[in-house]
């Protein structure tokens, strides 16, 4: 996979926050994430370190200034 570089030459660190809506209520279920995969009507979320969550449902928002990754619940 290939990263974007950073104008000191590095590799540009771009870990996110998922969350979940369900109803009114939004709860934090990740953090340092790295790659969302989507996988039929589900997402597979990665972090940092590897470990893997399986998400059903559907991309509300994402907000790369914030590094917010907001699922809403089907």
């Amino acid at each position: 996979m290939l990263l974007p570089k950073s104008f000191a030459g590095g590799y540009t660190m771009c870990e996110a926050k998922a969350f979940l809506v369900t109803g009114e209520h939004e709860e934090e279920i990740m953090r340092d994430v790295v790659l969302v995969q989507p996988e039929d009507d589900s997402f597979i979320l990665i972090n940092l370190l590897g470990e893997q969550k399986l998400v059903r449902g559907s991309i509300k928002r994402i907000d790369f200034l914030k590094h917010i990754i907001v699922l809403e619940k089907k």
